[in-house]
């Protein structure tokens, strides 16, 4: 829940300052949408600040043990980032081996997004924790 709430609050603003149709076009089309540097940003944002909250939250929910929590969150948030561009490569390869690169560009930001805000939230969470857990 907490990942597509960032991802509709922060998708809301995009649609405040580029408008609404142009970002609903873009996030329903399978490649950039002819906006390459709005689209770009747009999906680097929504993604890390995503991926950071997520990580963040599952810190902030565990007790006990913050550095290797971080660490298991971190990884395993990238990794389910990783299988899922795989699954993509697979379903495309069976499905349409023509896609161009605007659709692999989209997908690669996409996991290296959310591989970036897993390490930044989990870097950011356990580094609060710790600091909570000395004023304490």
């Amino acid at each position: 829940m907490l990942w597509f709430a960032a991802n509709h609050s922060i998708g809301m603003a995009f649609g405040i300052i580029h408008g609404f149709e142009r970002v609903d076009a873009f996030w329903e089309a399978p490649d950039m949408d002819g906006v390459p540097i709005i689209g770009t940003y747009i999906i680097f944002v929504t993604r890390t600040i995503a991926a950071a909250s997520l990580v963040g939250v599952i810190i902030y929910i565990v007790p006990r043990y913050h550095k290797q929590v971080a660490i298991i969150a971190a990884s395993l948030v990238s990794a389910t980032a990783v299988g899922f561009l795989g699954f993509i490569l697979i379903q495309a390869a069976n499905a349409d081996p023509t896609i161009g690169p605007d659709v692999w560009y989209r997908h690669i930001l996409d996991m290296l997004s959310i591989i970036l805000g897993a390490i930044l939230g989990a870097w950011t969470a356990s580094g609060n924790q710790k600091r909570r857990a000395h004023a304490s």
